[in-house]
């Protein structure tokens, strides 16, 4: 009987191909010319691609409706999505959609109600996949374009040889003037390996492709302060100048129909924003509207300038670190942990130091050595990385400094928590380096100290 490799054996997998891989020179995250791209519209920037690629994704209900009538397509919506992908191709634009869908097509093929047993979604999943792709056939070829369907899961991110051959066969599918349609497997995923919603997805997906510009389609003309559905002092937000720092009331009740919301959409135009990769919210009723926020020029004064049409324009970091393909990779490694770090430490991230134990005051979750943790500072995510630490040993050695690492453990695994290659911040640099560190006061030694390093000397000078 085959045995399938548990959640567990991938990361292990993942692992070992981490220590064999060699590590890539680091690229420069901003184009050559080295200036800054912030304040530049998608239109302008410099893109490392050939042709500018534009990442976009569509969830199950900006597609799919449910009404007193049953469930049903929202052609109008996916017919004008059509004409914008003709449309942004005609202006030199490479695209790839994300759709979700699957299982709300196939609830309507099979003529059921939404379930909620794991079971019985992955087989109308299944039944849904083929449906959904059947119509985007059809209509993107009454405008004569060819799609691709391509089913990843999060394992696919775990092995970097995976995720390369699914990046080849992404630009491949571009080269030849065919439009990539990627969604999540459904139908076989476990719970341990699914991304969740493809918001994650679409933006994972940009990161790794370096793409120019990210869109994710919703129900709403744009963000709010909190939902204006039951709030009605919920204010518009059109433009995001920090998107890793936004604080909002995301508190919604959401479609029913599909397994996202606008917390994960703020997640995933963070992803993308601290990467070096500006996001667009959009209606999904005015897919066109798009076109105005590709030419939006973004300024440091907020409310003095805004797009054209409604929407929420994400502006990208000013990302001055450089990021090699282990950078970009690590945003897309399941966070096993999280690791709270002082004042000094924080600080020490902005100036691209690396992370040591004696500035870690707390460990949280259960992870081992080269696993993806989270790393916190007065409560606020300030970046990722992979530890050389498992967390038991991140508990003994934590605000140690490394002369008692021995001591602790009875060996010397290395200097670093994080070495600062294997780190990527999600907040800005100027943050942390506005951090105020008071200095800490060494404790003062005892007379039996002095006296007990004095004996210790003589004894090692008499060994001598």
């Amino acid at each position: 009987q085959a045995v399938w490799p548990s959640f567990v054996q991938a990361q292990r997998c993942w692992r070992q191909r981490l220590r064999r891989i060699p590590r890539l020179p680091a690229v420069a995250c901003m184009p050559p010319g080295g200036s800054s791209q912030r304040y530049s519209s998608i239109s302008a920037r410099r893109s490392i691609h050939e042709r500018p690629v534009l990442v976009l994704k569509v969830g199950t209900s900006s597609l799919l409706v449910s009404d007193s009538t049953g469930q049903r397509v929202l052609l109008g919506n996916v017919a004008q999505l059509v004409e914008l992908i003709v449309e942004l191709r005609k202006k030199d634009y490479q695209v790839v959609l994300i759709s979700s869908g699957a299982v709300g097509m196939g609830c309507i093929k099979l003529g059921i109600k939404k379930p909620s047993n794991l079971r019985t979604k992955q087989a109308v999943a299944a039944a849904g996949q083929s449906q959904l792709m059947r119509m985007y056939e059809d209509l993107f070829g009454t405008v004569r374009l060819q799609v691709a369907q391509l089913l990843i899961s999060q394992s696919d991110f775990l092995d970097r040889e995976h995720w390369g051959n699914v990046k080849a066969t992404i630009m491949e599918c571009l080269k030849l003037g065919v439009i990539p349609i990627i969604n999540e497997n459904d139908s076989t995923n476990t719970a341990e390996l699914r991304f969740g919603d493809n918001d994650n997805l679409a933006a994972l997906t940009a990161v790794q492709l370096e793409a120019d510009g990210l869109c994710l389609f919703t129900d709403v003309n744009c963000l709010f302060t909190a939902n204006p559905r039951v709030n009605p002092d919920a204010k518009p937000l059109r433009v995001v100048h920090e998107p890793w720092s936004l604080s909002v009331d995301t508190k919604d009740e959401g479609s029913g129909m599909g397994t996202g919301g606008m917390t994960t959409k703020l997640l995933a135009a963070r992803t993308a924003s601290v990467s070096g990769i500006p996001c667009v919210l959009l209606n999904s009723a005015f897919p066109k509207r798009l076109l105005d926020h590709l030419v939006f020029e973004p300024c440091d004064d907020e409310g003095t300038s805004v797009p054209a049409s409604d929407g929420t324009y994400f502006m990208a970091m000013d990302t001055t670190q450089t990021v090699h393909d282990t950078r970009r990779w690590i945003l897309s490694l399941p966070v096993t942990g999280e690791l709270i770090l002082d004042d000094g430490a924080a600080r020490a991230l902005g100036n691209k130091k690396s992370l040591l134990p004696a500035g870690i005051r707390e460990v949280r979750g259960t992870f081992l050595g080269n696993e993806a943790v989270k790393i916190i500072h007065q409560g606020s995510e300030i970046g990722r990385g992979i530890v050389n630490f498992s967390s038991e040993e991140m508990l003994k050695v934590k605000g140690l400094s490394t002369g008692q690492f021995e001591d602790a453990l009875g060996y010397n695994p290395g200097a670093e928590a994080c070495h600062r290659n294997n780190i990527i911040l999600t907040t800005s640099i100027e943050s942390l380096l506005a951090i105020e560190v008071v200095p800490r006061l060494r404790p003062k030694k005892s007379a039996n100290d002095i006296v007990g390093s004095r004996n210790r000397a003589d004894s090692v000078s008499s060994a001598d």
